[in-house]
């Protein structure tokens, strides 16, 4: 597997990184951490260059640092820098080293009560066609047992968007609890019966499904639990409808519940 760690250095940052390769210590994987240098617009001169040595010292250090912990596991890890922007150089990262994985911290310590996720992870995720894990300040490793998907079917998705799931050892023999969320366009569709049997194909995962009404949806108290039963939350990038109801840096559902949990976000 190709994973792409994008990184500031931040804690958040660091502990995305962590919890990746927690979550993937049994898989063959190649880490490629991703630094993009944002100078300074008021550093000038030797200034610039001093600070782009840093950076590098630092993206050095770091590899350093993930290749010691990661010694008796199938891990390799590199280290690259850009000069790029965030998305222009992630888009051609995963082009060029066939990433199967975006891993990114969700948002900052600070911004956790007002937004799900940040402003570049929001964008990453919703312009970059690649799986991608956004992963919580406050998200602490343990193997997942339960995952939640929200899902209404006004989305045009196949089993390529189920891929990762299916393929991937982590989630072998764990619980998928798929909430239907209807809407007067779909509910009653026989169309969606089709859309459902799409995870019958998910043969080593326990897939649960159950119907949820859109104002429960809305509610504190749900989400509140959501972070008590669950250790993922899934959701099909091509679910327009879903992304923006939970995720949008502004109105997403977390800004009233704090989020610990990663979130995985599958393209096709």
């Amino acid at each position: 597997m190709n994973v792409l760690l994008l990184s500031d250095f931040s804690k958040v940052g660091i502990n995305a990184i962590h919890y990746a390769m927690d979550l993937l210590q049994d898989q063959q994987a190649n880490f490629y951490l991703l630094n993009i240098y944002d100078p300074d617009p008021e550093c000038i001169d030797n200034c610039a260059e001093d600070e782009k040595a840093m950076t590098l010292a630092t993206l050095e250090e770091r590899v350093q640092k993930l290749q010691q912990r990661s010694e008796n596991r199938p891990h390799k890890v590199t280290g690259h820098y850009s000069e790029e922007k965030l998305v222009n150089a992630a888009r051609e990262f995963v082009k060029k080293h066939r990433i199967d994985l975006i891993v990114m911290g969700a948002v900052g310590h600070e911004q956790r009560h007002s937004t799900i996720l940040g402003k570049h992870t929001f964008e990453i995720m919703s312009k970059i066609k690649c799986n991608t894990l956004a992963v919580a300040h406050e998200s602490e490793f343990k193997k997942p047992e339960r995952l939640l998907m929200p899902l209404d079917y006004n989305a045009s998705f196949g089993s390529k968007n189920i891929r990762f799931l299916k393929d991937s050892e982590v989630f072998k023999g764990k619980h998928l609890d798929i909430w239907e969320i209807p809407s007067v366009e779909n509910f009653g569709d026989d169309r969606n019966i089709g859309k459902k049997e799409i995870f019958s194909r998910l043969k080593n995962i326990r897939v649960n499904f159950s119907t949820f009404v859109e104002s429960s949806v809305y509610d504190k108290t749900t989400w509140a639990d959501v972070q008590n039963k669950f250790d993922h939350i899934v959701i099909l990038g091509k679910n327009i409808r879903i992304c923006d109801l939970l995720l949008h840096n502004k109105d997403g559902l977390y800004a009233k519940v704090p989020n610990q949990l990663p979130i995985l976000v599958l393209h096709d």
